[in-house]
């Protein structure tokens, strides 16, 4: 059986699963705060980046009327991401809406 550990030792372990998920979710936080200041589409509270994989950045929603509007600017979306986040490998944008 493995000794409980106190989270900030584990976050300190240069190879913690756990310190990787952590700095995963925080960068893609950053992502979605950047990407949401340049998009200026209003209230931000509605939509966010899930996912960067390969060519593809995935975006979830809380409504069908926000993947509407999402898509009309995937162009936009499209340029923020490759020319000011310097994500210049995603060509696809997926929108999904999250299910309650």
């Amino acid at each position: 059986m493995k000794k409980s550990q106190h989270i900030a030792s584990i976050l300190n372990q240069k190879k913690s699963p756990i310190l990787t998920l952590y700095q995963k979710a925080k960068s893609f936080i950053e992502i979605d705060q950047k990407l949401k200041e340049h998009l200026n589409l209003g209230s931000q509270d509605h939509y966010w980046l899930s996912d960067l994989s390969d060519d593809v950045a995935t975006i979830v929603v809380d409504s069908s009327s926000w993947a509407t509007r999402l898509r009309y600017n995937i162009p936009k979306i499209l340029k923020i991401l490759n020319t000011n986040l310097n994500f210049n490998k995603i060509k696809t944008i997926r929108i999904k809406i999250k299910k309650n």
